[in-house]
């Protein structure tokens, strides 16, 4: 009896054994089967698997580290040149300042001038008359007053040079006189018309190819050119020719016009 006893716990036991064995052969074939199962080291801790071959490695990572790819867009910096972090302004090229080319002086002028009278006075020196001149000097009327006053305070310390414009013009009318200048020597023209007589002497210096020298700008009965502090005084040095249009712009009567030269 104890005999059969000893048999039964043996079945019973082995019948454990068994149904154990059964059990953990799924759980180790479930395992087995996963192709992302990490291989352990002898402490239990994970590693890393290894690259497939030819697999390039990356700087910086441990080895088998799966391949970052750049976001689009990006361009790679040269080696060697340092990055800058995220949202750190772009360097921007300093502006170049602009480059302004010099001014030129303009050529064969004497004295200020405006271009744009330029056709007007040509085509009022088509119908002009030749100036009836006489010789500087003596007492003379108001007019040759006048003059010698004007002089006195717009060319001071010079002389008067060749001879004297003294006519009676009317509204709108031109004279013309011819005018020599020449280098080593500064000149000032002056006009005058008494009060009540032309209002508005204007003078205009040309050359005899019919380009501005020289001009009157205000709008007076005591018009000049060269005026001081700022006489014409020329540099080329042979004597030059020009062309003296004096014009009653505005009212009528007696006209007195003196060029006026000194030494440098």
């Amino acid at each position: 009896m104890n005999e059969n006893a000893g048999r039964g716990r043996r079945v019973k036991a082995w019948s454990v054994v068994a149904l154990g064995a059964m059990a953990v052969v799924p759980l180790a074939a479930a395992c087995g089967g996963s192709s992302n199962a990490q291989p352990t080291t002898a402490n239990g801790a994970a590693t890393v698997g290894q690259p497939p071959a030819g697999y390039p490695a990356q700087p910086g990572y441990p080895p088998g580290y799966p391949a970052q790819q750049p976001p689009a867009g990006y361009t790679a910096q040269p080696q060697g040149y340092p990055t800058q972090p995220a949202g750190y302004p772009t360097a921007q090229p300093m502006p170049q300042q602009a480059q302004t080319a010099p001014t030129a002086a303009p050529t064969g002028t004497l004295a200020p001038t405006d271009p744009n009278s330029l056709q007007g006075i040509l085509n009022g020196l088509q119908g002009a008359l030749g100036g009836q001149t006489v010789t500087p000097g003596g007492i003379g009327d108001l007019t040759d007053v006048g003059l010698k006053a004007q002089a006195f305070r717009l060319a001071p310390g010079m002389q008067p040079e060749g001879d004297q414009l003294k006519q009676n013009m009317t509204e709108g009318q031109h004279v013309v006189m011819l005018v020599t200048m020449q280098a080593g020597k500064c000149y000032t023209v002056v006009g005058f018309s008494p009060l009540g007589a032309v209002k508005n002497l204007d003078l205009n210096l040309l050359t005899l190819v019919n380009t501005l020298a020289g001009q009157d700008l205000t709008h007076n009965n005591t018009p000049v050119i060269g005026g001081a502090p700022s006489p014409m005084c020329p540099v080329l040095m042979f004597p030059l020719q020009y062309r003296l249009d004096v014009f009653a712009q505005a009212g009528s009567g007696p006209v007195a016009v003196q060029v006026y030269s000194k030494n440098k």
